[in-house]
């Protein structure tokens, strides 16, 4: 339940998904000024603004920046120092579909070579939901009953979701592949702007496998738009079923994140795509909550061409249609492809220690991160990640950690650390040798090399520098040779092991003593 327009006395649905601490957004690391994050509009359709336009508040230069929509998109731009096309697309509940299309054709063309998709929904304003309540849009107890008899509207949401979409060739890790997206209009309805056309879902499903090239009866699961309104589900399913079920022997399995979450409205298509990689990821597809009974304004449910999964079900499916529709009527279909064979790698036993790294802003932050992320160490894709984070600092994060994780023992450091301009790499002198001071060292490969190069070289005055480094003899450095060569080729291959994760050092020092 939610109690965000309780004092306004508004007549609004009982149940809505929120996003907690709204208040708790940390302005300071996004580099907003304190005048601009009391007034920015926290999403892509814009109810802060109406917000600010009724009351009494005069708008200034703060309230433009924080609630034009073409700068929500120029702001990921500024932040991250993109130079490509930046723009803000507003049709409705599909904006985040219609923004993935735009995203693909944007690559393919080579108008640029990847791209940020971000869609972000905050219900922040009490009078839409009211005036959707009173359209019957809405579900009078928050719950949204797709394709159910007893459906009768959707649940409000708030997300925040962002993907990166770039070229295959490029990807480090690819969770999906993004096949294609096509994209139409109702146009003209007799019935007027909002209802919604199932003539034109039907075309751009049909646009969509013709122009990837894909066989509709490849298709095992559609990620329905499905909001649970009473014009929209028959509309939509009645669509999905002429372009997607002839020909087809077993039925269709469709599902709407909406009914597990509410519908987050411009973010919606966004939230459908996790759905389906997350699926994916674990080889689970959830339940379509809040069904029971068939819609029977459906047919293709009653007549077993579609099937709506109303319970947990495994999940290998290779071709999945994702559904968009706008209020406005603009419809977008998107054809995802996954890898099945492709190897995930989550069981994970490297040789040598793990090293997690992590920074934050406070030292609870990242000992929160560690506690959460210990869990996920033996997923090898999941490491690869924080260490490709880990590789550049990240501005207004003083405080930082490791994680040593060995077959028995976990060691955790947190400290807070300034910035330093230089990295001085600092050797000590003789002394500090001892027996087999290098049998762990020789795991990692690119200290193992230097050594193996030093071998090479010290063959022609017939040095044996690798009987020395893995000698446990207590006495083998009484030589003073022994010493100096063993502790010199050591160090050399600790600059070698250092430099091999990007680490580069403004100078160093070897002492003696």
């Amino acid at each position: 339940c939610h109690n965000r327009y309780d004092d306004l006395g508004f007549k609004a649905p009982t149940r809505m998904g929120i996003i907690n601490s709204l208040d708790k957004f940390d302005a300071e690391f996004f580099s907003i000024h304190s005048k601009l994050s009391d007034v920015t509009d926290p999403r892509l359709n814009s109810d802060a603004f109406s917000i600010i336009k009724r009351s009494k508040q005069r708008t200034n230069f703060y309230g433009i920046v924080g609630n034009e929509s073409s700068m929500l998109a120029s702001r990921i731009s500024y932040n991250f120092g993109l130079t490509g096309p930046s723009m803000a697309i507003n049709t409705s509940c599909s904006s985040s579909a219609t923004a993935i299309h735009q995203a693909l054709l944007s690559i393919r063309s080579g108008v640029c070579d990847a791209a940020i998709v971000a869609g972000a929904h905050c219900n922040t304003d009490a009078v839409l939901p009211v005036m959707f309540h009173d359209m019957e849009m809405t579900s009078p107890d928050g719950k949204c009953k797709a394709f159910d008899a007893e459906a009768d509207g959707y649940a409000r949401a708030e997300a925040v979701v962002a993907i990166y979409i770039c070229k295959m060739r490029d990807a480090k890790r690819a969770y999906a592949t993004l096949v294609h997206a096509a994209i139409n209009n109702d146009g003209y309805k007799d019935q007027g702007i909002t209802y919604p056309s199932e003539v034109q879902q039907e075309d751009v499903m049909r646009k969509a496998y013709v122009e990837a090239g894909v066989d509709p009866l490849e298709v095992d699961y559609v990620e329905a738009h499905g909001t649970g309104t009473k014009v929209g589900d028959p509309q939509e399913l009645h669509a999905v079923a002429q372009a997607l079920c002839e020909g087809r022997s077993r039925p269709l399995l469709v599902g709407s994140v909406k009914t597990n979450m509410g519908h987050s409205e411009p973010a919606a298509a966004l939230c459908g795509l996790s759905k389906m990689i997350l699926a994916h990821i674990k080889g689970i597809l959830p339940a379509n909550l809040y069904y029971c009974t068939p819609n029977p304004d459906i047919p293709a449910l009653l007549d077993g061409k579609i099937q709506v999964v109303d319970k947990n079900i495994k999940f290998s499916a290779k071709y999945v249609g994702l559904n968009s529709t706008g209020f406005g009527g603009t419809n977008v279909h998107i054809v995802l492809k996954f890898d099945n064979h492709q190897d995930i790698e989550n069981s994970w036993k490297p040789k040598i220690p793990l090293i997690i790294l992590c920074s934050g802003r406070t030292e609870e932050a990242v000992q929160h991160f560690f506690d959460n992320a210990l869990i996920e160490s033996q997923d090898q894709h999941f490491v690869k990640l924080l260490h490709e984070l880990s590789k550049n600092a990240i501005p207004r994060h003083p405080y930082r950690g490791y994680a040593v994780i060995n077959s028995d023992n976990i060691d955790i450091h947190v400290d807070k650390n300034e910035l330093k301009d230089s990295t001085w790499f600092i050797f000590t002198g003789m002394g500090s040798q001892w027996p087999g001071m290098s049998n762990d060292l020789v795991r990692f490969e690119a200290f193992n090399k230097s050594v193996r190069v030093s071998q090479e070289h010290l063959n022609n005055v017939g040095f044996n520098l690798m009987n020395v480094l893995q000698s446990s003899e207590p006495t083998v450095f009484d030589d003073l040779k022994n010493s100096i060569v063993a502790l010199s080729a050591f160090q050399v291959a600790l600059v070698a092991l250092l430099k091999s994760p990007g680490l580069v050092h403004s100078a160093q020092l070897a002492g003696n003593e």
